[in-house]
């Protein structure tokens, strides 16, 4: 709240906190930032997608083995970028779609209406950080849990 010339307390013009203003830009930047991976992963452009990574990225690859033995990491934005361009790369009949992973925007790698691969996003600030990748995600038929 703040004091207006005449004295009276008054709204913010937006009708928002600050706070509130910050964790909505901030979910929108992550939005335009993912739905950049999604674009740039399946486009092949390695240098678009090492803009939007963090220098500390790291990519976990999980082949959703229920031993969890196919668990591979991969560090750093060059990498990471090529791991992901791989993985978005798009072909006949594969579609990257935007979607909600763990109630954060993400991405599901579909194949003839298939899903094959989710994508959950973590940031440090602006950039990304973690991709956590679930392929075959059958538990994700009915929700969005990676």
């Amino acid at each position: 709240m703040r004091k207006s010339d005449s004295g009276t307390t008054t709204r913010p013009a937006s009708g928002r906190h600050p706070a509130g203003l910050r964790r909505h830009f901030a979910f929108g930047l992550r939005h335009a930032t993912v739905h950049g991976l999604g674009e740039a992963g399946a486009a092949g452009d390695l240098d678009r997608l090492r803009s939007l990574l963090h220098p500390g990225v790291a990519v976990v690859v999980d082949r959703g083995e229920p031993d969890g033995s196919e668990v591979r990491v991969v560090r750093g934005p060059y990498d990471a970028a090529e791991v992901l361009a791989h993985g978005l790369a798009a072909g006949p009949g594969v579609v990257v779609q935007e979607r909600a992973v763990n109630s954060r925007p993400g991405l599901m790698v579909v194949d003839s209406g298939t899903p094959v691969a989710a994508l959950a996003v973590d940031f440090t600030g602006a950039l990304i950080s973690l991709v956590w990748v679930r392929m075959h995600p059958a538990p994700l038929r009915h929700g969005v849990t990676v």
